[in-house]
């Protein structure tokens, strides 16, 4: 059973905690006006240049981003590292607008502790960290340019104006100290909930993998008894088939008649616990080798002729280059022998059923049974492929799961699709042969897992 990857379950944080932030978001819309009045209260009557300067260039940056996030969304562009691109260029900008507002006596200055806690829980610990850090270069930045009186009108005048808006040292030091406080806090508390959020994760694996390998073991052990219970019946199913023979050969009218209706009742029986026995027992290894699948669909037409003429059904193999492939030639026989079966059954009389072998681009083999039965609807497409699914009256529903086990045990596929016109179009797909080097492993392999 394949373990969840470190990858898989960074996704599933991610993905949670993004529901979770989106629901917050939503909440947060209502209160995105006030950071816009407070910026636009800093601007009226204040006379700085380079403040409106800074929120106009601000506001720029922020259009530009809109339009190209908007564009990589409709393109379908990902980055290599997502969520990177925001935290980078959204701190700074915030870090502009503060200082616009009075550095550290602007308003939104405590905005960076849930900026902090959002980068905690969004990102792996190490990286939580590092944006952190980011934060608090920049809030150092913030102070220096306070304290040392770079911007003569670095307050607004709104909020009393000039270098300082009335705080003394000691106030705004301490303030600084709160704030770097918080930031490592909220960072703390972010890591903290997200490695407690990554334990349940693996927990509840954890507890699923443990239910699933249960369940296998469960559905093994039922296997192995159906299958046991299933060659046990086959032999008195063969005696009454024979004594039904021997007494028809005595009687005639209706009890020959009746006989023969237990007779062919026999015969279905049988072939339901033929396939359940195919289905149930382990795949044998391949027998691989170059086949000519243009001469396997031609084999399998002869074998079906009798079928098709009863039917009225036409049966014809398509002209076209030889197409060869490697593979299991009884095994792939016995996949297209059930298609086939199932394309006649479905053809209506005086329709045509085709066989085509092709060759694919990756130099693989395909072969298509094309007929103009019914079709199946999208939804009972797939499911046909499930065991004791089918469209029959009397089908077990084993043939076509066994078929399409056959064919992924070769690396390939079985899949059915609509038929343009009407009608269903059976396709197997093969892969390409290995090199002979790889050839030559597969075989040994093959010969030892066969004498295990």
């Amino acid at each position: 059973m394949p373990q969840p990857t470190a990858a898989g379950i960074e996704q599933v944080q991610r993905e949670a905690f993004s529901r979770m932030f989106r629901q917050v978001t939503k909440v947060l819309v209502f209160l995105s006006p006030l950071p816009v009045v407070l910026v636009s209260l800093g601007l009226i009557g204040d006379t700085s240049t380079w403040r409106r300067w800074s929120v106009g260039g601000v506001l720029l940056l922020v259009l530009v981003a809109l339009v190209v996030v908007s564009s990589w969304r409709r393109k379908q562009v990902v980055s290599s590292e997502p969520g990177t691109v925001l935290p980078l260029l959204a701190f700074p900008l915030f870090t502009v607008v503060n200082l616009s507002l009075g550095g550290l006596e602007s308003p939104l200055i405590f905005l960076v502790v849930p900026a902090s806690f959002a980068t905690a829980i969004l990102f792996p610990t190490a990286r939580g960290r590092r944006w952190a850090g980011y934060l608090l270069a920049l809030l150092g930045v913030q102070a220096a340019m306070t304290w040392t009186g770079v911007l003569p009108d670095l307050v607004p005048q709104l909020f009393g104006g000039g270098r300082r808006a009335g705080h003394n040292d000691a106030l705004l030091l301490t303030m600084l100290g709160v704030t770097v406080f918080l930031v490592l806090w909220a960072n703390f508390i972010g890591a903290t909930l997200r490695r407690t959020f990554r334990g349940m994760v693996l927990t509840a694996l954890d507890a699923r993998d443990d239910v699933l390998k249960a369940h296998e073991e469960r559905v093994r052990s039922l296997t192995t008894l159906s299958g046991e219970i299933a060659h046990e019946l086959k032999n008195p199913l063969a005696s009454v088939k024979g004594l039904a023979a021997m007494i028809a050969r005595e009687v005639e009218g209706r009890p020959a008649e009746r006989l023969g209706v237990l007779r062919r009742e026999v015969d279905r029986m049988q072939e339901i616990l033929e396939g359940f026995l195919n289905f149930s027992r382990p795949l044998l290894p391949l027998n691989e080798a170059h086949v000519p699948l243009d001469g396997l669909c031609r084999q399998v037409a002869e074998l079906h002729e009798g079928m098709a003429g009863e039917r009225g059904v036409g049966l014809r193999v398509a002209e076209g280059p030889p197409v060869e492939a490697w593979c299991d030639a009884r095994k792939v026989r016995q996949v297209m022998i059930d298609v086939v079966q199932n394309a006649l059954e479905a053809a209506p009389r005086g329709t045509t059923v085709e066989l085509q072998a092709r060759t694919t681009p990756e130099g693989g083999g395909r072969v298509e049974v094309r007929d103009r039965g019914p079709g199946l609807a999208p939804e009972v497409r797939e499911r046909v492929f499930e065991p004791g699914i089918t469209t029959k009256p009397q089908g077990s529903g084993l043939g076509l799961a066994l078929a399409r086990a056959l064919m992924r045990q070769h690396g390939g596929e079985l899949s059915l699709r609509e038929r343009e016109g009407g009608g269903c179009v059976a396709e197997l797909v093969l892969p390409a042969a290995p090199a002979p080097q790889e050839q030559a492993a597969l075989a040994e392999a093959s010969g030892k897992e066969a004498v295990s």
